[in-house]
């Protein structure tokens, strides 16, 4: 009978082990490298991979020094690539909470301090996503949403008169290596806002003074409390969220919920007084819910 031979390890044990587990990172770092190619992340993890070059070298220099050592029982060679693991996903994360050790985390405009303008007015059309806050201690802020896409960070068109300001946000035409999912609009809550949006749109207008809004394309918009008559266009697939108790009334139609009253032209909430007054254009599919 005869026995192959197996190559031993200089610490003991077969070499088999330590190649094998070199699998995991290279699995991380190749996986990385198909959803960057697939349009899943922003292709800006590049530069900020290749700023986190000494980690990387310290990385490679562990590969070496490792060889052949022990700690205790645990051969360090069959560390390092847990330890490379743990930093391609540690960085990964960093860069999709846009840390700021991570050079895409620059991509962001912020407005002027705000300042003694009572009402503003805000445009953003974009070929992507667009989600929409309060909470700004500035006018107004927009950082990206940092999955892939195409849309790079806008520059914002500004015209004063008087006590009024009006924003165009416009996105560039090449935006390079630093090409995102869409826009992260952030806006102070002093103002009274007029606000014209078109995109994929996530927006919460609760908390902020509207005095109108419009919105194309397709998504959810919650509403807020509503002083007055506030007009509204609402042209695409979406979802309007309305806080129970406050009064609307839609023009065109719509998906209502059953406590609504129905018009001639549209339908009406069950609250009594002025509200929201949504055109609803033809072709156009909205739902209505309270919440």
């Amino acid at each position: 009978m005869t026995h192959r031979a197996t190559a031993a390890h200089p610490g003991g044990g077969a070499y088999v082990g330590a190649p094998r587990i070199w699998l995991l990172p290279i699995s991380v770092a190749a996986g990385m490298v198909f959803v960057t190619a697939a349009g899943w992340l922003s292709p800006s993890i590049i530069l900020d991979f290749l700023a986190w070059w000494p980690l990387w070298l310290l990385l490679i220099g562990l590969v070496f020094a490792a060889k052949g050592r022990r700690l205790w029982k645990v051969r360090l060679s069959a560390v390092v690539p847990v330890v490379a693991t743990a930093a391609l996903v540690v960085f990964t994360a960093g860069h999709l909470l846009g840390w700021p050790a991570m050079p895409s985390s620059s991509q962001r405009l912020v407005g002027p301090i705000v300042g003694s303008e009572p009402t503003a007015a805000l445009s953003a059309r974009v070929d992507g996503a667009i989600t929409l806050i309060r909470g700004s201690d500035f006018l107004y802020e927009v950082d990206a949403i940092r999955r892939g896409g195409e849309i790079g960070i806008p520059s914002a068109s500004e015209q004063v008169q008087g006590s009024n300001i009006s924003i165009l946000l416009e996105a560039p035409l090449d935006p390079g290596f630093y090409a995102f999912a869409g826009w992260n609009i952030i806006l102070s809550d002093l103002p009274t806002w007029n606000l014209t949006l078109d995109g994929e749109i996530d927006a919460d207008f609760g908390g902020l003074d509207v005095s109108g809004f419009q919105v194309f394309g397709s998504g959810n918009v919650t509403l807020g409390q509503a002083t007055g008559i506030i007009p509204a266009t609402v042209a695409g697939t979406f979802e309007l969220v309305i806080p129970s108790g406050v009064a609307a009334r839609v023009v065109g139609e719509a998906f209502v919920p059953p406590s609504w009253d129905p018009l001639s032209d549209g339908a009406k909430s069950p609250t009594a007084g002025d509200g929201w007054v949504i055109s609803v254009p033809v072709g156009s599919t909205v739902t209505i819910t309270e919440g």
